[in-house]
């Protein structure tokens, strides 16, 4: 198994219309601004500087393609608690349900929330339109580390009972790391 994703920044996009026009195989990572995704494309590539991190929320406030073999991660802008201007989030709340809508080449979506609060009502609302749209989704509870052992176990099973696809994640957790490459492989592959 391949240690990384081999992940490389390709570019980003402020808006659908601008988004890159390929035919390979996309994941996007949503969730809110303090979720992780960032820092999860980081550790999945093992390249701490690949995506911008912050210890303040929302910091992704476009598309940004990350080129792998097998496709292609959209790192999505967070929702929730980001320092947007009420226009710009009035934009977002256009322009990513076109994505989602629109994309041929879109066949999963990993929603990121934290673990020790996990779906909240923008991560709920974000599953109704998946739903609605038929598109195959996972929860990635990140933050892992963060939790003890039964707490872990506790949010995956209550989760697991209302979502199929459920994971546990951390970055600071090697074998999380190494399960979402896999599952990420698996959805770009198939």
């Amino acid at each position: 198994m391949e240690t990384n994703l081999d992940l490389q920044f390709v570019t980003s996009a402020a808006s659908y219309d601008q988004c890159l026009d390929h035919e390979e195989r996309e994941i996007a990572f949503v969730g809110a601004s303090n979720a992780g995704k960032s820092s999860a494309i980081n550790a999945l590539s093992n390249n701490k500087k690949l995506a911008k991190v912050s210890k303040t929320p929302g910091k992704t406030k476009l598309f940004n393609f990350f080129k792998c073999k097998q496709g292609y991660i959209v790192d999505f802008p967070g929702y929730g608690f980001s320092k947007v201007s009420k226009e710009q989030k009035k934009e977002w709340s256009r322009e990513i349900p076109k994505y989602f809508q629109y994309r041929d080449n879109l066949i999963g979506v990993l929603i990121f929330t934290d673990i020790r609060h996990p779906m909240k009502e923008s991560d709920l609302e974000m599953v109704s339109m998946l739903v609605d749209l038929k598109l195959r989704f996972m929860v990635v509870l990140t933050k892992s580390d963060k939790v003890s052992v039964s707490e872990k176990k506790n949010a995956e099973e209550s989760n697991k009972k209302i979502f199929s696809d459920v994971m546990s994640f951390s970055i600071k957790d090697q074998e999380s790391i190494t399960d979402l490459r896999k599952e990420i492989s698996v959805l770009l592959s198939n």
